[in-house]
Formats: structure tokens, C-alpha cells, sequence
């Protein structure tokens, strides 16, 4: 059994609701110059003082952006849970109860619209089944089931709610469930992760359940176990820990962890393969001892090709710097560390992965950082688009003309 504390727990809840920050910013909505490509999102202050800015660039590889007179203020109605498609923003916004589809055009925030929403306490994990249907999973003030949401994002419409059916039950000590964002569509069918908690004294029962579960019927199917960790993925809009290969294989990271006699549980990479509904017996990676360092909170990426991106911590205390190493995704070894980009202060999906290159904002605390470009293909790192401003982390980078 893991122990972690009420604060931790408390922490992480309040972490999936909207944040409502501060008004205090040097930064106006003024349009940018010409079509912005991209959207850098920057992070003002800490909670529960927190703001969100989304900083416009046409090129991700090359030029100059200052946040002060340029950011986007989106604070009042997203935050950086938001879920990106097509080029719209998606946000659960559970402090208003509501869901909603943005629009970032011509230097503001447009609402293409919003309706009351309240079919689970938080977002935990999205996976989209095409281009137009989005399923969401979350936990429940009980804790004791899984419920979903099926939206038409073109008509925006809710088109299938309930709760998942056939989930497993956990000892009589630890009998409450918490659900993870590690959630992939694969095969036809849903995959995504529980494990089981005690509500006294927010203990964790050391068992990872991976469970395969039918679409649209939402009934688990097929239950895989294994006892090297209780963790799980991240929540979904915040981070990124999960993804479904050229090859058809799903990979997951249990980057949310408990913690057992002061230490963490290890946080590991599982596969599934294509075609299987329970976890590979024959592939496990622990992150910390292939690379020597524990994963940040997070951030898994594929590259293709059998390539991935991840991030870590330099050190076990408050003030770790994080930086990243390339991994050979199916066998689980290290390729090298990305040394050439800079440490940085934490922040949560500070990297955007397209056409096999990984492109990083790394923020090095001087004032004036780079976004920097890793191409799988040549392996090599290069710098690309300046940034300055008194951002005190970068949130996420997204791109809004897909």
C-alpha cells in the first residue's frame, strides 16, 4: 500500500478545475501582424494567482516575439487543460460547469459556443474516435465509477453520457477508484487505466489495472494488472502520456505516482500491442533506471519511426530544472539526452511534436529563452524562435491552422 497525504490529493483535484487568476498583467490583446501558425502559451504568476497568456507566432523556427504588448489574456475563459483538434480549443470548465469550443483569431478569443455540462467531476482523460467525436472520462464525487461523455464537436452536441460498466472492484481497504488521462482508441475499442484508493486516509493500493473497454458500449471488456507501480497517466489536457504508433501499438507513462515508505513507486512505460487488449508481458520500461533520472510530470511524445521524447527531472527537490532525452520506444532504451537544450523550470506540455521533430520551449530564466527544435531524422538540435517576457513558465504550444 502507497501513502501520500490529504494535501497531495486535495492538490491534484484542484489542479483539473479552472483556475480563476489574477488581473494584474503588463500584457494587452493586441492582433498580431500577420496569421499566427501557433499558439506558445505562457504562464503568469503561481496559484492561485495564476494567468494565462497564448503568445501568436507565425513560425515556430525562426524570428523574435515579445510577450509584453502581443499575448492573448485567455484567463477569464480557458485554461491550459484545454483540449486541441482542428484547430479549436476544447475546455471543461468544471468551476461554471460548462464546455465550450474557441476559436483563436485576430488577436482574441472567440467563443463558437457553450452549454452547461456536468457528467463528471473533472476531465481526466479525452481520446477522439475521428476527426468530429470526442470521448471524455472522469471520476465522480463518490469516487466509485467512471463516467464518459461522447460530443460531436461539429455540432456540438452530447451525443452519449453514462458510466462505464464492468470496472474493477478493489479490496475492501482501498475500495474507491481513481481513473487516469493515459486514455487511447485502438483496435475499436477504449484503453485506459484505474486504481483503487482508501477515502480515510487516501492510501493507494499498489495494483495498475489496464482495462480494455468496448465502443460505444463502454463496457470493459478484458482487465490486465501488474504490481511495479500504482500510478497513472496524467490528466489528459494538461499533459501529454500516452499515444498509439505508426504500428498500431499503444504506449502509456504512469506519471502520476504514489508514494510508498517516502518513495515514489516507479514511474514505467507499458505497451499494448496492436490487435491485444492487455498489456505487453513482454515489454516494460522503468524510465528512472534506463535514463537516470525520474520522468517529469507528464510529457511522453511520439517521434515515429520508434523514436519518443520525454522529460525529466534533474534532481528529487523542489527546485529541479527538467530537460529531455530521446528514447528507442519499442525496446525501451535510451537513445541520448538532449543536451544541447538548455534546463528549464518545470512547466507541463511545453513541447509540440510534428513530422518527426520535436520543437521545445525551454525556459531558462534570463528573460529571453528559444524554442528548440530536435529533428529525429538527423538527430540534431537546433535554435529557433526567440521569445522574452516575465512568463513564469510555458504552459503548452499548439497549432491553430490545422
Amino acid at each position: 500500500m502507497l501513502k501520500f497525504t490529504k494535501f497531495l490529493f486535495a492538490a491534484v483535484a484542484v489542479a483539473f478545475s479552472f483556475i480563476s487568476c489574477s488581473d494584474k498583467s503588463p500584457v494587452t490583446e493586441d492582433p498580431e501582424a500577420e496569421p499566427s501558425s501557433f499558439a506558445v502559451w505562457a504562464q503568469l504568476g503561481s496559484w492561485p494567482n495564476t494567468s494565462y497568456y497564448i503568445m501568436g507566432v507565425s513560425s515556430l523556427t525562426s524570428g523574435s516575439f515579445k510577450l509584453d504588448g502581443n499575448g492573448i489574456d485567455v484567463t477569464t475563459v480557458l485554461n491550459n487543460s484545454v483540449i486541441s483538434k482542428g484547430g479549436f480549443y476544447y475546455f471543461y470548465n468544471t468551476t461554471e460547469a460548462k464546455f465550450g469550443k474557441y476559436k483563436i483569431e485576430n488577436g482574441k478569443t472567440t467563443i463558437v459556443k457553450e452549454f452547461p455540462f456536468t457528467y463528471m467531476l473533472s476531465l481526466a482523460g479525452h481520446t477522439w474516435i475521428d476527426d468530429n467525436t470526442l470521448v471524455m472520462i472522469g471520476g465522480v464525487t463518490s469516487g466509485k465509477a467512471v463516467n464518459y461523455a461522447v460530443i460531436n464537436t461539429s455540432t456540438m452536441t452530447v451525443t452519449q453520457t453514462g458510466a462505464v460498466s464492468g470496472l474493477p472492484t478493489g479490496p475492501e481497504s482501498h475500495p474507491l477508484l481513481r481513473v487516469g488521462g493515459d486514455i487511447q482508441y485502438k483496435d475499436g475499442k477504449l484503453f485506459f487505466s484505474v486504481i483503487n484508493y482508501n477515502g480515510s486516509d487516501y492510501t493507494l493500493y499498489k495494483q495498475l489495472n489496464t482495462l480494455a473497454v468496448s465502443y460505444p458500449g463502454f463496457a470493459v471488456t478484458k482487465i490486465s494488472t501488474d504490481t511495479r507501480t500504482a500510478g497513472l497517466g496524467n490528466t489528459s489536457g494538461y499533459y501529454a502520456t500516452s499515444f498509439v504508433d505508426e504500428a498500431g501499438d499503444m504506449y502509456f507513462l504512469t506519471s502520476w505516482n504514489g508514494i510508498a515508505g517516502g518513495v515514489n513507486t516507479k514511474k514505467s512505460i507499458y505497451r499494448i500491442k496492436k490487435g491485444a487488449d492487455v498489456l505487453d508481458p513482454t515489454y516494460y520500461m522503468d524510465v528512472e533506471a534506463e535514463i537516470g533520472f525520474v520522468p517529469s510530470s507528464g510529457l511522453l511524445m511520439n517521434l515515429g519511426n520508434g523514436k519518443a521524447i520525454i522529460k525529466y527531472m534533474t534532481s528529487a527537490d523542489n527546485t529541479a530544472k527538467t530537460r529531455f532525452s530521446i528514447i528507442n520506444i519499442t525496446t525501451g532504451k535510451e537513445i541520448r539526452k538532449l543536451t544541447e537544450v538548455p534546463d528549464a523550470a518545470s512547466s507541463e506540455r511545453n513541447a509540440f511534436v510534428e513530422g518527426g521533430k520535436a520543437y521545445i520551449a525551454a525556459l531558462s530564466g534570463t528573460g529571453k529563452d528559444y524554442i528548440w527544435i530536435y529533428d529525429s531524422a538527423t538527430d540534431k538540435v537546433t535554435q529557433g524562435l526567440q521569445i522574452e517576457g516575465g512568463y513564469t513558465s510555458f504552459s503548452r504550444i499548439d497549432k491553430l491552422n490545422q
